[in-house]
């Protein structure tokens, strides 16, 4: 029997030997080589992402990061660095240069991420995923929904994949022409689901008040969601997820799939479907993603992009515990 602890954001294990170490490293490579095979054979191909961001860069995409959590470097002629602490911004730094936008481009990585962890200590969190440029993106959606939840399905524990659509929320905070410091703190209300705390906002709205029902069903929730629509933007978000209902209906997905307008992505440059795949028996997600196509613009031109990665980490650990029943 492995005993697992978590140290520094990452699988620390406990071994009664050096062999055992090598079969559990062997487990975490096979694993990888499967899905690796997965992606080559829905055609992504790999790409290894820089290690440094710029500093200023990630931080404007991304306000409610707390930068503290960031590793910060100095080069030689003292420009602030971070080491990645997102691969999707490491592959757009990459690509966006040196990419024909008029072709299409899937990728998939293995690699990591790095965060300060509660302690102070640089916390290396490995990840893989796949990103996808320049695809339709009703057709971009489908593809990397049927993905994620094709590779949940891989292990017999029941699992779900949150879905919703970050638009919405942002429509409607656009509408109220909120500073980015009260829209941050209800944001994060939300996405901790603090109804206590949001009756005692400085306003009241009959959306703030039903938010955190609007989950479940995707076909109630839709009709209940646009009786709060305030604006396009609402609108175009609600549009955007009921042409995904029919594909999941007619793929057999809807069993999978937890529809929720309160999600919250993770990161700010998410401006359309996001999702959030769980497994039952934790409560870490597996794997999260969605679409972010403002983000190229700000890097020079709009494209059609999404992904997806998922946490290696968690996702060893529960195959691990799998494999040993």
């Amino acid at each position: 029997m492995v005993f697992y602890v978590f140290e520094m954001g990452e699988i620390s294990m406990k071994y009664k030997s050096i062999e055992e170490e090598l079969k559990v490293t062997k487990f975490r490579k096979v694993l990888e080589k499967k899905l690796e095979a997965y992606f080559e054979d829905r055609g992504y191909s790999f790409i290894d992402p820089k290690i440094f961001q710029n500093y200023d860069e990630f931080i404007c995409s991304n306000y409610r990061i707390d930068s503290k959590k960031t590793v910060k470097v100095l080069s030689g002629q003292s420009d602030v660095y971070i080491l990645r602490p997102d691969i999707t911004m490491s592959i757009l730094g990459k690509v966006l240069n040196k990419w024909d936008k008029d072709k299409l481009l899937k990728v998939y990585y293995n690699s990591k991420i790095y965060l300060n962890d509660e302690s102070l200590n640089i916390g290396e969190y490995k990840q893989m995923g796949v990103e996808s440029f320049g695809v339709d993106s009703l057709e971009a959606d489908q593809e990397m929904i049927d993905m994620a939840i094709a590779l949940m399905k891989q292990s017999e524990i029941p699992f779900i994949l949150e879905l919703g659509s970050s638009k919405y929320l942002d429509g409607y905070f656009k509408s109220l022409d909120l500073d980015q410091e009260s829209e941050k703190k209800i944001t994060e209300l939300i996405s901790k689901k603090n109804r206590n705390e949001m009756k005692n906002l400085e306003f009241r709205s009959s959306l703030m008040d039903n938010i955190l029902d609007m989950q479940g069903d995707m076909d109630s929730v839709l009709t209940k969601a646009r009786e709060f629509s305030l604006n396009e933007e609402m609108e175009s978000a609600l549009d955007e997820l009921e042409a995904l209902k029919d594909f999941f209906e007619s793929n057999n997905l809807t069993t999978w799939i937890h529809f929720d307008l309160s999600m919250v992505p993770d990161l700010d440059y998410y401006d359309g479907i996001i999702f959030k795949g769980y497994y039952f028996e934790s409560s870490k997600k597996i794997l999260s993603g969605g679409r972010y196509d403002k983000l190229t613009e700000k890097l020079g031109k709009r494209v059609a992009s999404i992904g997806f990665s998922i946490d290696m980490d968690e996702l060893v650990r529960i195959k691990l515990e799998e494999s040993e029943r």
